[in-house]
């Protein structure tokens, strides 16, 4: 096995995973949609850093 160097691996690891990250939903939808699911009730997906226990509680309410 031939051995690389720091700079060899640096550079294979960059080109080993894209360096963007793709933030939509078009890959979740097309699983969906592959998998033929639909929910038999509204659904609210919440996301985020912050807030998503306070946003919970609010909605719960509603």
């Amino acid at each position: 096995m031939q051995s690389k160097t720091l700079s060899q691996w640096l550079a294979h690891l960059e080109t080993a995973h894209p360096t963007t990250i793709d933030m939509g939903l078009t890959r979740v939808t097309q699983v969906k949609n592959a998998m033929d699911l639909a929910p038999s009730c509204p659904v609210i997906t919440v996301g985020g850093t912050n807030g998503k226990g306070s946003t919970c509680a609010f909605l719960s309410h509603i």
